[in-house]
């Protein structure tokens, strides 16, 4: 006896048949149109559609540039950008006005926080024309900097590496691990460090 479909399987078909023949207007309208009497359906469509306008932005992106660009740069730069997108979503992004006022600078000032950065008391990855603070850095209940951070990047420059690589290999998991990240262990700063020192000072 064949199986009947469940209404989320018939919203997630109905949203594929409109992705597989509509043009980006239509989708747009879709969306507009179907938010509330089809969540799902909508869902899937809110991400064609973003997913469509990704790739037009990249090809006009690709199409300026002087020359033609390796396919294998062209994966690692999206694979960063991933990781900073899954840092934003998991922990957090602050900018330096919000880092200053977290920390307790008078007005909210920019200028601390970038001052912090340029000491090595702060982990921040530049994006767009500003710098960003990953909030894993962050105690948000006391309003202080972890105190592995200062030591970590002292030991990350030492070794040559760069706070946008060092936030790259918080978020990265590691036999050093178990298979976990080291941002899981934040709070073991100890052991935080004595694994980035291993793991940094192989030699290959």
């Amino acid at each position: 006896m064949a199986r009947t479909a469940s209404r989320h399987e018939e919203e997630l078909r109905q949203a594929l048949e409109l992705v597989a023949s509509a043009t980006p207007r239509e989708l747009d309208h879709v969306y507009a149109s179907h938010s509330t009497t089809l969540p799902d359906a909508a869902a899937a469509v809110r991400n064609a559609l973003a997913q469509w306008n990704a790739v037009v932005q990249l090809e006009s992106a690709l199409v300026a540039l002087p020359a033609p660009i390796d396919p294998a740069t062209t994966r690692a730069a999206q694979a960063t950008e991933n990781v900073w997108r899954r840092l934003a979503t998991e922990f957090g992004m602050l900018s330096s006005s919000e880092v200053s006022e977290l920390l307790g600078a008078s007005n909210a000032n920019r200028v601390y926080a970038s001052e912090r950065r340029k000491r090595g008391e702060l982990l921040a990855v530049q994006r767009k024309n500003a710098y960003v603070f990953p909030a894993f850095q962050f105690d948000h209940e006391t309003g202080v900097v972890h105190p592995w951070v200062a030591p970590l990047l002292k030991l990350a420059e030492h070794h040559g590496r760069s706070a946008a690589g060092v936030i790259s290999w918080m978020m990265a998991p590691t036999t050093y691990f178990d298979g976990g990240r080291p941002v899981d262990h934040v709070e073991a700063p100890d052991r935080l460090l004595d694994v980035a020192e291993r793991a940094w000072g192989i030699d290959w």
